[in-house]
């Protein structure tokens, strides 16, 4: 309810807006090619007053090739130029003489030309603001010969790249398109590393909404951050790309490449990696075993360690432990004709990991108890493969319909080995307990889905009907062994002294299958010239099961024939989910409004099969509201701000009323009685860019508030303790099972500025931001708050001097403030700081240097974690052959001998310390041969005839493939 006042306020504003520009004057006209009239979807007409320095307005074509201004004045001269890839600009002044008039045709001829009789003169434009996408032109940052794109983006900006992942203007991007086509499936770090920089004309980053909803206009709240890669035109017609082998000290070993074959609209990529010095270029999709144990008992478990999954072990960029990889690509796209696209990919990766780690641990206790502390070390060895296929055909079927399929398919194999020692104490020292034991673990499995979209546009405009049909299917099975040995220490009447102990041997099967279907059917009618109705409705049917069996070992200690029931389950869930609901969306000039309201009721029936017949029917009814407002200036000022609701069902072990004895010092257990969260996320955005400013800035304010916030509650004993099942949970042992709390809220902002320094020829990002996360949670039965307050900085300085000489320094730090509501003794405030300089350097006759160094320091953490490190490595190369094509290096990996890893976590229930092995100083010969191998683009008819009635959705090269349609 409170979001009603906000609701009618700005329908208020929007009323007002429209009444007060109800008198603008406009122009219409149609852009077509020239050589078969065929209409130019998604072209940019850009407007401005026919006077020096005048700021442009941007429009884009429709399905059609029309375009409208509005919000002109009569009697004034106005000059139009219309751009497109692949196409000659086109520029004609006007005077508007009447209240709506037509300009007739732009017809644009195609830019085929001899590039050797190019001569770009001036400075060229770093950024400009088109619509809602921001667009960098490559050729103002200047890079190495031998510079990827994920190198040139880092130049840019507002974007980032830490530890593998790319950050655009402080979100994080989750897609890298090709010429608005995917690339490897959503691997975002992958194709940034596999293309060069050389072939990149542009890059564009916007908001990409979901298909469905960029046919209709109306945003579902599925948008994703992405980046798209337009490729310059005198290099989509050739082979490139890079082919290398090296040796080192140590038995160090890397070889791989890339090779990629384009003819036009036909491109095909492969890629190959095999290496033991941590280099990887694979995602978190890749991975099953190493996302969640498949148990083996467990019993005697890791003495209360809690947190962190092991997936962050796979994960691309600074790697836990020691990592060997090979992997082998294939990407493949092409256009048949002008109705059929289609791309997909073929991905296979195999890693070997040894790690050892040591963990830090501390958990809040009330009431005047004394915290406890958990040290733990662990040897870990683990192998992961997988298989992974991603496929889209988009079939334009006429001028009103087209169909979009979308498969994905993955196959994963884990297994793993660990040893792990742990000991819980008191803040005296006393021991409470310990545990050593080992575990296997074997895990395989595969995941399915896909999309099937169908969009039909009616003959009247802004009419249009849409179905999206999805399917996931998954699939997994595992085995596990555990053999743990356990003590317990008597810490009331003589500390320290032994009580008692057990020996654990077990062995479990486990195995979860999945499968979901939903629909969704859209109608959008168009009520006038600035506003269209959508109605939607949505249906979703979700089955699964989990089964687990455990087995003790038998008493003539030959086979794993006991079944231990307490830690034995079989459970079947099943969601229902229906959803309907009514928006209005308005356009008009410079503004733009979506406002929604949608019921949604989720049926949830849970069964329990074993160890106990137990049943849960339940029923969610949801009100879920959505607003959002967009204001784009002529000048490439960009507001957008939205408000929207959403619900998040309990998973199945959330759940499962069963006690999960795997761990007999941290036993978790299932809630029946859960709830739905419900989230109100608020997010507002404001950005300056242009082509007539020297800089550009972003900032950005997100907030989410939760209400029936699924948590943790803990339990401590503090003395043995009977549970109501007959499980005796021992002194300093705890019980975790979730509950629903009000009171979490998640706030953080973001700022960048980027300027050229053109006097120095540099680049400058600036960015700074301020977290703040309050996270509930129960410790025996008495509620805890964790506020923790971040405030980050960060400062890139990039040279723009030349190709031969290419440097980067930047600067991050992060400043934590801890304050927990139950132990005020225990705030915490710690520093951490990262200092980086990367040197490129060209010279003589084709010498290179090339060296980085990176400064990480850390304060405020516990004993042995306060530290500052230096990673120094450098390189030596000569280049020869023709072209400078073949390279012969030596680097030097960690020339101090200091590299380390550490982390930390806070949570609602303790403060832990992670450090991990790292590879350390090592010497490696490597030679390098570049393939560059380009063509001239041949004249081709005309094939951009999209389908979407979109301001450009996918078009190709264009910008804004995920952008609001027009109506």
């Amino acid at each position: 309810m409170k979001t009603i006042p906000f609701l009618l306020l700005l329908l208020v504003c929007i009323k007002i807006s429209g009444n007060v520009q109800a008198q603008s004057a406009q122009f219409s006209g149609v852009v077509l090619d020239s050589t078969n009239n065929s209409p130019v979807v998604g072209a940019y007409v850009a407007v401005s007053r026919n006077v020096p320095d005048a700021k442009p307005e941007y429009v884009t074509t429709d399905i059609n090739g029309k375009f409208i201004v509005t919000g002109l004045a009569k009697q004034v001269s106005y000059l139009i130029k219309v751009t497109y890839l692949s196409y000659k600009d086109m520029s004609r002044i006007v005077t508007l003489t009447d209240d709506v008039q037509d300009l007739g045709k732009f017809q644009l001829t195609e830019a085929v030309a001899n590039l050797k009789e190019v001569k770009v003169v001036g400075q060229v434009t770093a950024m400009e603001q088109k619509g809602d996408t921001t667009q960098f032109n490559a050729a103002a940052f200047k890079t190495n010969p031998d510079a990827t794109t994920e190198d040139l983006i880092q130049k840019m900006p507002g974007i980032t790249v830490t530890n593998g992942t790319v950050t655009a203007h402080g979100e994080t991007v989750n897609r890298v398109l090709v010429d608005g086509k995917p690339f490897f499936g959503d691997d975002a770090a992958l194709t940034l590393k596999s293309l060069p920089a050389e072939i990149v004309d542009k890059i564009e980053v916007f908001d990409k909404l979901s298909d469905q909803a960029q046919f209709t206009g109306f945003d579902d709240g599925n948008a994703q951050k992405t980046i798209n890669i337009v490729t310059k035109a005198d290099r989509k017609m050739g082979q490139f790309g890079k082919v290398f082998a090296g040796y080192g000290l140590d038995n160090r070993y890397q070889a791989g490449g890339n090779i990629s074959f384009f003819k036009g609209n036909q491109r095909i990529s492969v890629i190959g990696l095999s290496n033991n010095i941590n280099m990887q270029n694979f995602s978190s999709q890749d991975l099953l075993g190493v996302t969640g144990s498949s148990g083996g008992g467990g019993r005697g478990g890791r003495g209360g360690f809690q947190g962190g999954g092991a997936s962050n072990n796979f994960l691309v960029g600074n790697q836990s432990g020691i990592t060997g990889t090979n992997s082998f690509g294939l990407n493949y796209a092409n256009k048949f004709g002008e109705k059929v696209d289609v791309s997909g990919s073929y991905f296979f990766n195999r890693t070997g990991n040894t790690n050892a780690q040591r963990t830090q641990q501390e958990s809040f206790l009330a009431g005047g108890l004394s915290n406890q502390f958990y040290n733990e070390n662990s040897n870990t060895a683990s192998t992961n493969a997988n298989h992974r296929i991603n496929f889209r055909v988009e079939y334009n079927i006429d001028k009103s319909n087209s169909l979009i399929i979308t498969p994905r398919l993955s196959f994963q194999d884990n297994s793993s080995n660990s040893l792990t020692a742990g000991l819980t104490t008191l803040g005296n020292g006393s021991k409470l307990n310990s545990a050593e034991n080992s575990k296997s673990n074997k895990t395989n499995g595969y995941n399915f889905s896909n999309d099937i979209l169908f969009r039909h546009s009616f003959a009247k405009k802004g009419r249009t009907l849409s179905f999206n049909l999805n399917t996931q299917i998954n699939d997994r099975n595992g085995t596990g062994k555990l053999y743990s040995n356990n003590i317990y220490y008597d810490s009331l009447v003589t500390p320290g002294a032994l009580m008692r102990g057990d020996t654990l041997d077990q062995q479990s099967y486990t195995s979860s299958r999945g499968n979901t279907v939903g629909g969704n059917l859209i109608y959008t009618e168009p009520i006038s010239n600035t506003g269209q109705l959508q109605f939607n409705y949505g249906l979703t049917l979700s089955n699964s099961n989990s089964e687990k069996e455990t087995y003790n070992m038998s008493f003539d200690g030959n086979t794993y024939s006991d079944l231990d029931t307490l830690l034995s389950n079989n459970f079947d869930n099943r969601y229902i989910t229906n959803r309907a609901g009514v928006g209005y969306r308005y356009r008009k000039n410079n503004w733009s409004a979506n406002v929604g309201l949608d019921l949604q009721n989720t049926g949830l029936y849970s069964q329990q099969l074993a160890p106990n017949n137990t049943k849960v029917d339940q029923s969610f009814t949801n009100v879920l509201p959505n607003v959002m407002l967009t204001y784009r200036s002529r000048s490439g000022t960009q507001f957008r701000t939205f408000f929207r609701s959403s619900t998040n069902q309990p998973s199945i072990s959330q759940l499962q009323n069963v006690i999960d004895n795997s761990n007999p010092l941290s036993l978790t257990a299932g809630n029946p009685d859960l709830k739905q969260e419900y989230r109100n996320m608020f997010n507002v955005r404001y950005s300056l860019a242009g082509a007539n400013r020297p800089y550009n800035f972003n900032a950005m304010v997100f907030l989410t508030q939760t209400n029936n916030a699924i948590v943790n509650s803990t339990f401590i004993a503090q003395e043995p303790t009977e549970l109501p099942n007959g499980i005796v949970l021992e002194r300093g042992a705890k019980l975790t099972r979730p509950v629903n709390v009000d009171g979490s809220w998640n706030a953080r902002t973001f700022l960048t500025y980027g300027k050229p320094v053109a006097p120095l020829k540099l680049n400058l990002n600036l960015t700074t931001g301020f977290n703040y996360v309050r996270a509930p949670g129960l410790i025996n039965e008495i509620s805890n708050f964790s506020n923790t307050y971040a405030l980050s900085q960060g400062l890139v300085v990039s040279s723009n001097i030349s190709d031969k000489l290419d440097f980067t320094v930047s600067y991050s730090g992060n400043y934590n403030i801890v304050r927990n509501t139950i132990q005020p003794n225990l705030n915490n405030n710690y520093y951490t700081q990262g200092i980086t300089g990367r040197v490129n350097w060209i010279f003589g006759k084709g010498f290179v240097f090339q060296t980085d160094i990176n400064n990480q320091t850390y304060r405020g953490l516990g004993e042995g974690y306060n530290q500052s490190f230096t990673l120094w490595n450098a390189s030596v190369g000569k280049k020869f052959l023709k072209n400078n094509a073949g390279e012969l290096k030596l680097t030097v990996f960690d020339i101090l001998k200091q590299n380390n890893s550490i982390s930390t976590n806070v949570t609602e229930t303790y403060i832990q310390n992670i450090s991990n092995r790292v590879l350390t100083q090592y010497a490696m010969l490597t030679f390098t041969y570049t393939l560059r191998n380009f063509g001239k683009m041949p004249v081709q008819e005309n094939n951009r005839r999209q389908f979407d009635r979109g301001d450009g959705d996918f078009q190709r090269g264009g910008g804004g493939m995920g952008r609001e349609r027009a109506f």
